[in-house]
């Protein structure tokens, strides 16, 4: 499968240089969609593309809004790096870029390789800002569950009789918020099946589905499900502790079709254990491609450690 390439919105208002720009941008092999030619257009496309970056002149001539503006208002709907290209460099004009808190600033007129330069840097510096927003934000929805955990554990014993209701409410509230914080479509925690001694395959145990999946399309996992392992190589996979990431199209057939025929797309599992043996699973699912950056599979596997925890 080919690796798609990031997308760039060019917003320009002069349409000789917008054409101009779309074929030099496609010639360095980036995905260009039509250009828009002024802010009402740029805040539709925007919408509607949702690109991996921004072109933005600043002067955009019969907009009711210049390219600064813009940027903002696309900013409250969507996070997305922008680059202004302007021919004017004052000292006011650069006091409302920096407002926007641009990826760079390309002054006119300027040459492809600057223009390359500028993007690539823009492109990695939003990666990384990203993944570290990213890993943050899970790593506070773990703290959280951690925080839940030790609490819960201190007030109710474990021959309480409340106590597995309370255990079941409480994983699925930790599910929920690393959910959420992961952009998962779905969390799973399977079982191995007791009395098979998890040779042949898993029952879901746990299940917390996000109730607006992004695009509409539902993930129709259910409890009690059951998947079977259709080779070794995944089961022993998991059982020596190793974590599986990635489209679910590369896995075995078995395992494959489980997923595919419930609107799962990608995945990523950990394998949790118990008493030092393993136990079963958590699965995060999405129903589109995703890349599961290492950031966020270090800090799934401490949600998954903290959830084995739960369980002994």
């Amino acid at each position: 499968m080919n690796e798609k390439q990031p997308s760039i919105l060019i917003v320009e208002d002069e349409l000789i240089v917008a054409e101009n720009l779309r074929l030099v941008l496609a010639g360095m092999g980036y995905d260009v969609p039509e250009p828009a030619a002024g802010s009402e257009e740029a805040l539709e496309q925007a919408a509607r593309i949702h690109p991996d970056l921004i072109l933005m002149d600043i002067v955009l001539e019969g907009s009711p809004m210049d390219g600064i503006e813009t940027a903002k208002k696309i900013g409250q709907f969507m996070d997305v790096p922008v680059i202004f290209v302007t021919a004017y460099s004052d000292k006011k004009t650069l006091a409302r870029v920096k407002g926007t808190e641009p990826y760079a600033y390309i002054l006119k007129p300027f040459n492809e390789r600057e223009l390359a330069f500028a993007i690539e840097l823009a492109l990695n510096r939003y990666r990384h800002d990203r993944e570290i927003k990213n890993r943050d934000t899970l790593l506070l929805a773990i703290s959280f569950s951690i925080e839940w955990f030790l609490r819960r554990r201190a007030t109710i014993p474990v021959h309480d009789p409340r106590y597995e209701k309370n255990l079941t409410a409480g994983i699925m509230e930790i599910l929920e918020h690393i959910g959420f914080a992961v952009h998962a479509a779905s969390v799973c925690i399977f079982r191995m099946n007791p009395g098979h001694e998890g040779r042949d395959g898993a029952v879901v145990q746990y299940l917390w589905v996000d109730p607006g999946t992004a695009g509409g399309r539902k993930v129709s996992i259910t409890n009690a499900e059951s998947i079977t392992f259709t080779t070794l190589l995944w089961g022993s996979l998991l059982g020596s502790g190793n974590a599986i990431a990635g489209d679910v199209q590369k896995l075995p057939e078995g395992e494959r079709r489980f997923f595919e025929d419930r609107g799962i797309t990608s995945i990523a599992v950990l394998p949790l254990f118990k008493n030092d043996t393993l136990w079963g699973f958590v699965g995060f699912s999405d129903t589109k491609h995703r890349d599961w950056e290492d950031s966020e599979m270090e800090a799934l596997q401490i949600a998954g450690n903290l959830i084995g925890a739960v369980l002994e």
